[in-house]
């Protein structure tokens, strides 16, 4: 009696599903940290392709996760063509970002709100909300359910080229929430030129 309940305890054991995990910008991709069970993963997600798939963006890239536990032996695990489809945004504060193309809209909203950084045309991204396409956390290392994860992204420049980047990220975002295909078509391959220089 004992050893068929703890199978049937063990058959019910499911792993832990990992929801989201967050990473900021950093050159052209995107670095971060995420625990689990009490073990410490760093990651990074390195873009290789942009594309609009259904009116949204869509990055293809190659995800790296590593154990941080400091005795651990294993390699990095890398799983390549990993998609990421922004399903959300959030807008910054402070200053923009200097766009090569500003729209030819730069007036308030409203006749009576001010015109600044965080309103209308002249809004910017300051954080990216990806849907990533489903994972399988033993392939990672990871002792979890990776099948449905967002990768939720903080855009904080500190160097000029990650500032170059927050540009076209808020310009794809503007076009495609604005229903402009033209324009998104033509800031996607601004960062697909940015993306190849890597």
């Amino acid at each position: 009696m004992f050893g068929i309940t703890q199978k049937r305890t063990k058959a019910a054991a499911k792993p832990l599903k990992l929801h989201s995990i967050a990473a900021v910008m950093r050159g052209r991709g995107f670095a971060g940290r995420f625990e689990v069970s009490g073990v410490s993963y760093s990651f990074t997600f390195a873009p290789t392709k942009a594309a609009v798939a259904g009116r949204r963006l869509q990055l293809t890239g190659n995800l790296t996760v590593t154990d941080g536990r400091p005795n651990a032996r294993a390699l990095p695990h890398s799983l390549n063509n990993v998609r990421a489809t922004l399903i959300s945004t959030q807008g910054g504060i402070g200053t923009a970002p200097p766009r090569q193309k500003l729209p030819a809209d730069l007036g308030p909203t409203a006749p009576d709100l001010p015109v600044i950084e965080s309103t209308g045309a002249l809004s910017f991204c300051g954080v990216l909300y990806f849907r990533l396409s489903p994972l399988v956390g033993r392939a990672l290392g990871v002792a979890a359910d990776m099948s449905e994860l967002q990768l939720n992204v903080r855009l904080a420049p500190t160097v000029d080229g990650e500032r170059t980047l927050q540009a076209v990220y808020s310009s794809i975002v503007e076009a495609l929430f604005g229903g402009d295909a033209n324009a998104a078509t033509e800031h996607v391959g601004e960062l697909n030129t940015l993306i190849a220089r890597q």
